[in-house]
């Protein structure tokens, strides 16, 4: 399902009304009618009747409208209020609040609040910090104890990064209309919305002109994207991944790497590290190769002895442990220019990357990076509260600078593929699976894992960064419902990836 801005589905409503002479009117009828019937559901969760409808003078106050005399017809006991100066109501707006006083219906606060509260106070062309009446009215919301219902978006988020610039409600559940917006996927934004509802309000929006290259990737995509094995499928035909990495005092990185190329289909698995490491315990499926090393690091040297590995290897896995020594750093610069297999660059190989575009633009392979939030601002020359503040342009410009597919991990994971002149446009995916207890040493390097392995498998580096960032999500899920978040460990999610992509398997 596609993604668009706030700016660009304003676009495709005038594109509704100017070219498919659809009124706004009818829109907003069909908008409010949405949220009206998730009021209606969680009011009857609830086993109770009474609904309020908290209005803003713009055409979110017109859908909060509407929905309140869909419930009051429905039978519900519905007040409403409109915060704000009532004189600025017009257009359509005015003409469902004109619609709604038809019916007598009070406009009131209530002294206890109902069942369900509706929040139709600010849409997307919101800007900035709530202020006055509709500020009180969030932080009333918020303090009600009441279920909420969000129409297009929960107040005071930002539609296009999730970014919350001074109060927000937070709601149970958002209902929006036509496409998803970026800020309903993204954290904190995605936190406040809640569970997610995307209402088509009675137009087939795939017909309509739409320029976004962004998409929300969820199960259905996964399902179409996993690899599918033959009968007569064997451990060569699988794929072989080579894991470069370890360095004295961090050979568990290389290790979970392993351990998720293997749970997630590699037929063969190979960790290169340096000798130093050779006490370190591999997954027993795995297979060890001792390299050279100085000073307990990998280095430039170990380039040629590596050479053997890397001709049996369908893909590399760069980076796990290497260790931020200067001749790692040049060891793995050397690699990544000189290696011509498909190879994810993770952990430190990303930190001797940063500034260094050079050493991968030119493969002739794909590339896959993996950078979180603070590796990602050392690629772009920013720091990390940047990167925060708009994710998807952050993966976007790694991806577009480095020409490589970037994976921006965190709460609300973002893949992005730089455009390719024969190809088309770029393409950007966001992902709203996985939990916080995923925020534990060595959960990057499964998924540096899970990705060589399906790149081993033959993937598109798109399609396997996407789905390697589904089913790492989706197992630390599962391993979040059998052990809880707190204790919840990367080891946990390795051992849960073949339950995650059994789910998609038919």
């Amino acid at each position: 399902m596609q993604i668009i801005t706030a700016g660009q589905m304003r676009e495709l409503d005038q594109y509704a009304m100017g070219v498919l002479g659809i009124p706004g009117a009818v829109l907003m009828e069909n908008a409010g009618a949405a949220v009206a019937r998730e009021a209606a559901a969680l009011c009857r969760a609830e086993g109770r009747r009474r609904i309020h409808v908290l209005c803003g003078t713009g055409n979110n106050g017109g859908d909060g409208f509407v929905a309140a005399r869909h419930l009051a017809l429905a039978g519900f006991d519905v007040s409403f209020e409109v915060v704000g100066d009532e004189e600025r109501i017009s257009g359509d707006a005015a003409t469902h609040l004109g619609l709604l006083r038809h019916l007598g219906l009070e406009r009131r606060r209530p002294e206890a609040p109902g069942s369900v509260l509706v929040d139709a106070l600010l849409g997307t062309g919101a800007k900035g910090k709530p202020r006055g009446e509709v500020c009180n009215a969030i932080k009333w919301i918020n303090g009600a104890g009441a279920r909420v219902v969000s129409a297009d978006l929960p107040s005071g988020t930002d539609p296009d990064t999730g970014l919350v610039p001074g109060i927000a409600v937070c709601a149970d559940v958002t209902v929006t209309f036509g496409f998803p917006k970026p800020g309903l996927l993204l954290q904190p934004g995605a936190e406040r919305a809640g569970r997610l509802v995307v209402d088509p309000i009675g137009l087939d929006w795939s017909r309509l002109p739409c320029r976004s290259s962004a998409r929300w990737y969820r199960s259905a995509d996964a399902c179409l994207a996993m690899p599918r094995r033959s009968s007569d499928a064997h451990k060569g035909s699988c794929g072989s991944v080579l894991v470069v990495g370890g360095s004295e005092g961090m050979t568990g990185a290389p290790t979970l790497a392993a351990a998720g190329a293997l749970r997630s289909g590699a037929g063969l698995v190979t960790v290169a590290m340096p000798r130093c490491a050779s006490p370190a315990p591999l997954p027993p499926e795995a297979m060890r190769y001792l390299l050279p090393d100085r000073d307990g690091f990998l280095a430039p040297e170990a380039i040629g002895p590596l050479g053997a590995a890397l001709d049996r290897a369908t893909a590399v896995c760069l980076g796990p442990g290497l260790g931020a020594n200067e001749a790692a750093r040049e060891f793995a610069l050397t690699l990544m220019a000189g290696c011509a297999k498909p190879m994810v660059v993770d952990a430190d190989a990303l930190n001797a990357l940063a500034g260094r575009p050079d050493a991968v633009r030119g493969r002739s392979a794909p590339t896959v990076l993996t950078p979180h939030p603070g590796e990602c601002g050392r690629l772009l020359g920013v720091g990390a509260a940047e990167v925060q503040a708009d994710r998807l342009e952050a993966a976007r410009r790694v991806a577009r600078a480095y020409r490589a597919v970037a994976i921006l991990k965190g709460a609300g994971t973002v893949v992005s593929e730089p455009a390719a002149e024969r190809v088309g446009d770029e393409r950007t995916a966001v992902l709203n699976v996985g939990n916080p207890g995923m925020a534990t040493g060595g959960s990057g390097d499964v998924l540096a894992g899970v990705v060589a392995s399906l790149l081993a498998q033959g993937l598109h580096a798109f399609e396997a960064a996407c789905l390697a960032a589904y089913v790492h999500g989706r197992a630390g899920d599962i391993a979040r419902e059998r052990h809880g978040m707190h204790g919840l460990i990367a080891g946990d999610i390795a051992a849960c990836l073949p339950d995650a992509m059994k789910e998609l398997t038919p």
